[in-house]
């Protein structure tokens, strides 16, 4: 049941989900990447005299081809099951842009029993929040079901299921269209070149 499953074992569904349905331009999905690893320490202590990283784990990571360059996207996910604040997760997704990541996404995950309107509920704030200070954030709501297919409640409102493939297919087209501005930063671009050392990513 859909319903039990706690954040972490949500996450690992959603990574084996992603891998079986892939897109064409999707290369790798990663779960629960610790970036506070010895190896990420190592790597930013000889580029950066001896800095430790700040602890981060990043709840998905996808990796597109775009261009014949490879696209990061950062996911943080907030599984809804309950009431909680519906502005979780928000403060964590900011953090990944230090990383270098192409792409930031909040991802709120409701559990098929919430009714529409308490998720409406929560949606609204965030939507508002995200729209209104032009945060470099790409906001997704979803219902999701045990047959692998998604309700959207954010960018848009439908009663239609989606497929694990067209999910993946309106998230890429989202974050090309929302990057990370930090990009510009040069000390990020480096992290980003870290971060594909890390995550065996070539280019």
């Amino acid at each position: 049941m859909i319903e039990k499953v706690t954040e972490k074992m949500l996450l690992d569904i959603l990574k084996d989900l992603f891998e079986r349905k892939r897109t064409s331009n999707l290369r790798k999905v990663l779960a629960k990447v610790n970036l506070s690893t010895k190896r990420f320490q190592e790597i930013w202590e000889d580029w950066w005299e001896g800095e430790t990283p700040p602890k981060e784990e990043v709840d998905l990571i996808l990796v597109f081809q775009e261009l014949d360059k490879p696209f990061l996207v950062g996911i943080e996910v907030e599984y809804f099951r309950g009431k909680r604040s519906p502005y979780s997760g928000l403060e964590q997704v900011l953090s990944y842009g230090l990383f270098g990541f192409d792409s930031l996404v909040l991802w709120h995950v409701f559990a098929p029993s919430l009714e529409n309107k308490f998720i409406e509920r929560y949606v609204k704030p965030v939507r508002e929040l995200v729209e209104g200070f032009n945060l470099p954030v790409v906001y997704i709501a979803t219902k999701f079901f045990e047959d692998g297919n998604f309700e959207y409640f954010h960018p848009f409102s439908t009663s239609f299921k989606y497929s694990a493939i067209d999910f993946l297919s309106n998230l890429e087209r989202s974050c090309i269209n929302k990057t990370n501005p930090l990009l510009y930063n040069d000390e990020v671009r480096k992290r980003k070149d870290v971060l594909k050392v890390i995550l065996n990513i070539p280019g």
